[in-house]
């Protein structure tokens, strides 16, 4: 009986993990780099994403706001 406990309780444990590593939700304003095996696989929009677990990896967000960069005045 204990030893059915102790697996019922890796089994929920590894579920969780699994479900972790599948929804991404990647903020507003901002957009994420896939890599499936280490290769470039595509770009998730803001929002809530569902990605391969173990295979896809959420690498970098990317900044999409824009930004103001003062140039001196030219002669």
């Amino acid at each position: 009986m204990e030893i059915a406990l102790i697996l019922l309780a890796l089994l929920v444990l590894f579920v969780i993990v699994v479900l972790a590593k599948t929804v991404r939700i990647v903020p507003q304003a901002r957009a994420g780099i896939v890599e499936r095996f280490g290769k470039y696989k595509g770009t998730l929009p803001a929002g809530l994403n569902i990605l391969m677990p173990f295979i896809d990896r959420l690498r970098y967000l990317i900044d999409l706001r824009e930004q103001v960069v003062s140039f001196p005045p030219q002669p």
